[in-house]
């Protein structure tokens, strides 16, 4: 909660800067102010793992795997006001998603804390969550695509309620807890921080986790993910996306 006191000061103050962060985007207030918060905790804690942030990039640390983090998931969101971005943190033991072990994340408008623990199940402010039991009109969580996969009559449903809302962490978070039957994005164009506490949500709710890839390497553009209710992610017949 420190994160998000330090954080709404700056929440709508539309505050770009004239460079970038580690992973390339537009870097705003609201995501050095998240940084710095989380920063602040870790060096509460004296020693912590390597750290991959979406603003610093790769830090060395000590002890074994490594955190994923990104400060602002949304943060253009954040920046104008509009409420939906979160605080997302993942911890892996290895180069791996296979390996994801807790994830943490926080909606910064309405407070909410997501957490997961593998083999333990994924929770919502201490009450667990699960996928939302299929039926109806599925809504799915699905940016503008190319070769668009995403469509009604190719998944056969009679209707589909679509949504890009701006943040896939918190998209996931969603799908996590029944409120999106899933999210489907196979762009290619997401990066791990992006997806990592996410991913472990989904797939401790007893949702479906597919990736194009599950080494972690840098802040590369380059992940492709489909993450919620089976009976909709098995509908989208795509090669080379695994199963976590």
């Amino acid at each position: 909660m420190k994160i998000k006191e330090r954080v709404t000061p700056f929440i709508g103050a539309d505050r770009e800067y004239s460079y970038t962060s580690a992973g390339g985007d537009t870097a705003r207030a609201v995501d050095e102010a998240a940084q710095e918060a989380l920063f602040a905790w870790l060096k509460e804690k004296k020693e912590y793992p390597a750290i991959l942030s979406e603003e610093s990039g790769l830090m060395e640390g000590k002890g074994e795997g490594i955190l994923l983090i990104d400060p602002v998931d949304g943060s253009s969101n954040a920046d104008r006001g509009i409420p939906f971005a979160c605080v997302s943190v993942a911890y892996s033991l290895s180069n791996s998603l296979k390996d994801l072990e807790m994830a943490v994340l926080l909606d910064l408008f309405r407070g909410d804390l997501y957490y997961a623990i593998k083999g333990e199940g994924a929770f919502k402010n201490g009450n667990r969550v699960e996928v939302r039991e299929f039926r109806g009109t599925p809504v799915i969580y699905a940016p503008c695509q190319g070769s668009d996969p995403v469509s009604k009559d190719r998944l056969g449903f009679k209707h589909i309620a679509r949504r890009d809302l701006g943040s896939v962490a918190l998209g996931l978070a969603l799908v996590a807890e029944g409120r999106i039957d899933a999210l489907i994005d196979l762009r290619g164009d997401l990066r791990i921080v992006d997806l990592a506490a996410g991913l472990l949500m989904v797939k401790e709710a007893g949702g479906a986790v597919l990736v194009n890839k599950h080494e972690i390497g840098g802040l590369k553009r380059e992940f492709s993910v489909m993450a919620g209710v089976r009976e909709v992610i098995r509908r989208v017949n795509v090669e080379g996306m695994v199963e976590l």
